[in-house]
């Protein structure tokens, strides 16, 4: 089965998860059939580990991350990549796929340009 995971930064503000919380919300609620679960990187839970477990137990065999940054960097291309390499190892059945960082894809960048425009 596959499953969504939405992969972030983590902050130490407890409240800087909020958006997070509620793009996943929205998610459930467009694709309440899908599997899908919210993983940080560090300074708050789930962790990536935890996120992919959960996805596990639910029935997930393949998982899309979806790394919820603007742009590639350390973090999407070291970190993520460590973290998933040891999830394949852990879980050797397992398929995992990344999609680009969100600011990378064509259409949320027009998004932004567009609301940022509307702000003038």
């Amino acid at each position: 089965m596959n499953a969504i995971l939405f992969f972030c930064h983590g902050s130490r503000d407890a409240q800087w998860r909020i958006p997070f919380e509620q793009i996943l919300a929205d998610f459930r609620g467009m694709h309440a059939n899908k599997l899908s679960e919210l993983a940080f990187l560090e300074f708050m839970e789930p962790d990536f580990a935890a996120g992919v477990n959960s996805l596990i137990e639910r029935g997930a065999t393949q998982i899309r991350v979806i790394p919820l940054f603007l742009a590639q960097g350390a973090h999407t291309r070291r970190d993520l990549g460590d973290l998933m390499e040891k999830a394949q190892l852990d879980h050797p059945s397992l398929r995992f796929t990344v999609a680009p960082a969100i600011g990378e894809v064509d259409s949320i960048r027009a998004a932004i340009a567009s609301w940022v425009a509307g702000q003038l």
